[in-house]
Order: C-alpha cells, then structure tokens, then sequence
C-alpha cells in the first residue's frame, strides 16, 4: 500500500454489559455443564490507534479466557510500531494470503485480525466483508442464544420459564432462537432429565409457533445416553428443530447412529458441532468426509476473519455440503458483528448467534435489527464506533495502556 498506517496507541480496558433490555436484568440460566451464567457478562475492550487517526475495535476475550492481562498485554505489545496492511497481502482491495510472519500470531490470537481488518476496511474506505469478496446477501439472520435452563432459575414453573421467554424473544423480535438441553447430563436423574429436555422443546413450539426456528444444543450432555438421546430426537420430532448441536461430543460412531435417527424422525433438522475447531487434523473433518455434520461452528472472534475465510474455502474445494454457522456467545457485540461482517460475503454462511448483551458503549446505527435479521452496513471497516465521553467517565480509570 502506499500510504501507511503505523500502530501507535493500543488501549484495553472492561466492558461489562447485562443480558436483556435496558434497564432490564435478567437471569440466563445454567447448561448442561455449568453454573448460571447470571446478569452480565464481560468483553475486553481494544482501542487501536494508528498515527494516520484511524481508530479500530475488536474484544480481547478469548485471549482473556485463557490466560491474563500480563499475556495479553505482551501479545499485542507485538503490534506497536508496525503498519495496518503488513500483517495481510492486499492486492486490489482484497486480502489475498497472510504474511507468513505473522501467520501464527494471528491464528492464535484470531481476535487480532478483528481490528486488523476493521483498520483495513476504514483505510480504504469500504466494509471489512469487501476485504474478502462481494456481498451475496444484505441481511443476515441472526438467532437468540440465551434460552438456558430457565426452568431451574424459576423452578416453580418448570418447562413454561423456557417457553415464556421464548415468547418475549419472539416479541423483541427474533425469529430464531436456540434452547440449551442436555439435562440428562448433570443436573436431573437422566430418565426425569430427557423427558424434560422434550417437555422444553414441546412448550417452546406450542408458544412461538410452527413458523419460528428452534434451534437446541445440549453441550454433549447425552454422552453415555443413546438410547436417551434416540427418544429425545424420536419425540421431538413432529417439532422441527432447525438444528441439534453437540448433541454428544464428536466421534463417528455416535454421529453414524445420531444421522440415522434424524434422517428417520426429523430430517429436516440439521445437525451442527465444531466450536473447538483448530484445523484440518480434527474429527471434524473425518465428519465431514462422511457425511456427517451439516454445520461447523468455530468461534469467530477466536478463529479471525481470515483463517474463517480459508476454512468456508476449503470445505467448498473438498466438495463437502457442510455449511458455516460461527458460534459467538461471549463475543457478544463485537464478535457478533464480525459475524454479519462474514455472513455478507460467505455464500455457505447460515445465521449469526446473538448473547443479546446491552452495551451502552457501542455505537451500531448501521446494523439494523429487523424481522429477526441484521442488515450490513455500509460503513468503513466493522462499522463500530465507541462513545469516547462515555469511555472517558466510566471505563478510562479501568484501561491499560500498551506501550
């Protein structure tokens, strides 16, 4: 490129949000692994600054979840100093390969080529998407993910928590919206467990209706649990679930036998896995190569732009059918616009997951929300601006500086 863009400030600093409308708390409830994930939650906010005045975005928190600030810090220490288009090869107005300087940088720290490429997109005036290709849909859909095991928050009304806010979701708006199960896996007796894992699937589509996608993920709580697991899909299948995700963890004789009894019950529901996805030496591929998974799901603020591009490209040359549906539940805001960013221009892309976190600190107007769909933006790089007076009275005195 020939004007330069030089990193010289790089500022992280917490961001806590809380699930619901604003002003509104709500409790998300636990899954079939863990605790309740409560009222909020937290990104890690990073301001990169370069001495051209452009600033870009992206959320530090996949870096955070596996180690500390310390780390972190030393990682994008590595940034300073160096040019915005030296980290990609850009011909034309479009990424065409990664600097093999930077290739392993940037595949283990993917939330780097978050505000490398929204740093990119504002240099060159256009969307970070066109980075990669044309777009090939102006809207992308997006789902609601925060339908946990509310039956055990308000255990006094047992599966219809589950469907009441299924039907509050509907009213915000959502047109899709997935429910955690897998309660045979740790928190009822596994018989009680599985038929309230179907009395949750049935009160959810008796309260949203036939038109509304269902999706559910049972975070491999049926491991051990076929024979459950054959009744679950058996029973809820006159429900149509869009999907069934991590029905049990990945190997291919459980998929062989889930395959079977979702092509006999419920064939149109697709059957999706893949969020700890790190390259071609994984099972994920050998499902693919079978015929077995319908959708992978590698988080997209942990995996990066880029690395996620050359994965929708491989599966497209191997001649597989899988499709891409990028998991984002901690990603939250950031992350999930990074999705309807890659959605834009990925031909084989499904729908974006949304943790429907409130941020005060985050300006969007571009990403309109309608009929359950986000549109695209038009504007420079991720389309994300930060509300610096807000910044400046409330998160400033929390940030760390990058020197």
């Amino acid at each position: 490129m020939s004007e330069k863009h030089i990193i010289k400030d790089i500022r992280i600093a917490p961001v806590e949000t809380y699930f619901g409308a604003p002003g509104v708390g709500r409790i998300v409830g636990r899954n079939s692994k863990g605790q309740n994930y409560g009222y909020n939650q937290r990104e890690w906010l990073v301001q990169v600054t370069t001495d051209s005045g452009l600033t870009g975005v992206t959320n530090a928190r996949p870096a955070m979840n596996r180690s500390k600030l310390t780390t972190l810090y030393a990682t994008l220490q590595l940034l300073l100093d160096r040019d915005v288009f030296e980290f990609y090869r850009v011909s034309g107005g479009r990424v065409t390969d990664v600097n093999p300087r930077w290739e392993a940088l940037l595949r283990e720290n993917g939330f780097i080529d978050f505000v490398i490429f929204d740093l990119m997109g504002r240099a060159l005036d256009v969307p970070a998407y066109r980075l990669l290709g044309d777009r090939v849909r102006e809207w992308v859909e997006g789902y609601d993910s925060t339908l946990y095991f509310q039956d055990l928050v308000h255990p006094e009304a047992g599966a219809d928590a589950v469907a009441r806010e299924a039907k509050e979701a509907v009213a915000n708006g959502w047109r899709a919206m997935k429910l955690k199960l897998g309660r045979p896996g740790r928190w009822f007796e596994p018989n009680a467990g599985v038929a309230r894992d179907i009395e949750v699937v049935h009160a959810v589509r008796e309260a949203v209706g036939p038109e509304i996608k269902i999706l559910v993920d049972a975070n491999n709580g049926y491991d051990g649990k076929l024979p459950l697991l054959e009744t679950f899909v058996r029973e809820t299948g006159p429900d149509k679930a869009f999907w069934m995700e991590e029905m049990v963890t990945e190997n291919v004789t459980d998929y062989r036998k889930l395959k079977a009894w979702r092509d006999r019950w419920s064939p149109e529901t697709m059957i999706v896995d893949g969020e700890g996805h790190r390259g071609r030496n994984t099972i994920y591929w050998q499902l693919m190569e079978e015929g077995l998974l319908d959708g992978i799901q590698p988080d997209m603020l942990d995996m990066g732009f880029w690395p996620f591009h050359t994965l929708a490209r491989d599966i497209e040359d191997s001649g597989y059918a899988t499709m891409i549906c990028p998991h984002n539940y901690n990603a939250a805001a950031i992350g999930l616009r990074g999705d309807i960013q890659f959605g834009a221009v990925t031909e084989r892309f499904v729908i974006a997951e949304d943790s429907t976190l409130h941020f005060d600190l985050y300006k969007m107007e571009g990403y309109e929300f309608e009929n359950g769909c986000y549109r695209v933006p038009s504007a420079p790089g991720l389309g994300i601006e930060i509300d610096q007076e807000l910044y400046a009275q409330v998160y400033r005195q929390h940030e760390t500086v990058v020197r």
